[in-house]
């Protein structure tokens, strides 16, 4: 888990190797060595594992799909007590660790541990997410901690939702450019994954704060990205969509030294921008174009684009 603060990115696949040795091969070099795990195929099935693994400073995350396997992480193999939730996105399992049999099926998370040993089994072609932390860093800030481990963890919390939206941020490799932003990153998740656990009350406060703001505000910014150039597009379908005030999206917004309205605005324009000097859309009229990126009135379009550009949209489009 030390890794300083630098962005490690790795991709693990079984297809690497050939397919008589292949499930020996993997286990050997990536299943003892690096995951730690024991494993094995489920009987007339053949190994298939794709794994994208990103680490920053005091955590990992793991993104894999991995066909039906039985996988058991023994007493010889610990070698560290660090926490891992778990988030199954499809496919049905059973885990077994710290005295409890718990059953995931799409959408379910649980918390274990590298520190007791455990067993789990891919009844079907699984895709998960793995979060894993550094134990110093997240039990202090959770209540009953070690109480959690080994059970499967509420699904309707809130958190769970902009936790997993929020763990994208690893594979943004211009956003974590910097050692600033990358420690950011990992206190983010850290808020988050202690309210996904059962954080105490102080320690919700400042992630409520915190956490939950850059996870939220992350959210808030792909939905307008997507829906953009819906003319429809609103601070108040924003907020019914995210489950969240209008008045708690200025604020976001506010915070950042920006409005929604101006946020919506400049997404428009670069989108306009883009089309007008891309070839595929040499066809279209600047009033299409114009429809297409949000704007119902196109002398308001034609005057903020220049504003913005410099230019009027039929220059940039020359």
């Amino acid at each position: 888990m030390d890794n300083g603060d630098e962005l490690i990115a790795l991709e693990l696949s079984s297809s690497a190797f050939a397919d008589r040795d292949r499930t020996e091969a993997f286990h050997q070099i990536y299943g003892r060595e690096i995951l730690k795990l024991e494993i094995e195929p489920l009987p007339d099935t053949a190994l298939q594992i794709d794994m994208k693994l990103r680490a920053l400073p005091g955590m990992s995350v793991a993104a894999a799909t991995v066909s039906p396997i039985f996988c058991r992480h023994t007493e010889a193999m610990i070698d560290n007590d660090d926490p891992v939730i778990v988030l199954n996105r499809e496919g049905v399992a059973i885990h077994n660790q710290n005295g409890h049999e718990t059953h995931l099926g799409p959408g379910d998370a649980i918390l274990t541990t590298n520190g007791l040993p455990g067993t789990a089994t891919n009844y079907t072609t699984r895709r998960v997410v793995s979060w894993r932390i550094s134990r110093a860093l997240i039990a202090p800030l959770v209540a009953n901690f070690d109480d959690a481990i080994g059970k499967r963890l509420d699904r309707h919390n809130p958190a769970l939702s902009l936790f997993l939206d929020y763990l994208g941020i690893v594979n943004e490799r211009q956003t974590l450019a910097n050692a600033a932003m990358r420690r950011t990153v990992v206190n983010h998740m850290l808020d988050l994954g202690a309210l996904l656990l059962g954080a105490t009350p102080d320690v919700a406060e400042m992630a409520n704060a915190r956490g939950v703001a850059a996870a939220r505000m992350r959210s808030i910014k792909a939905l307008i990205r997507a829906q953009s150039g819906n003319p429809g597009l609103s601070l108040a379908s924003v907020a019914s969509k995210q489950g969240i005030s209008k008045s708690y999206v200025r604020r976001l917004f506010e915070l950042e030294g920006t409005s929604f309205t101006e946020f919506v605005l400049n997404q428009r324009l670069a989108s306009a921008y883009k089309m007008l000097t891309d070839v595929n859309f040499a066809g279209r009229s600047i009033s299409e174009i114009a429809h297409r990126s949000g704007f119902n009135d196109i002398s308001y379009f034609n005057r903020t684009f220049r504003r913005v550009y410099g230019a009027s949209p039929s220059d940039v489009r020359k």
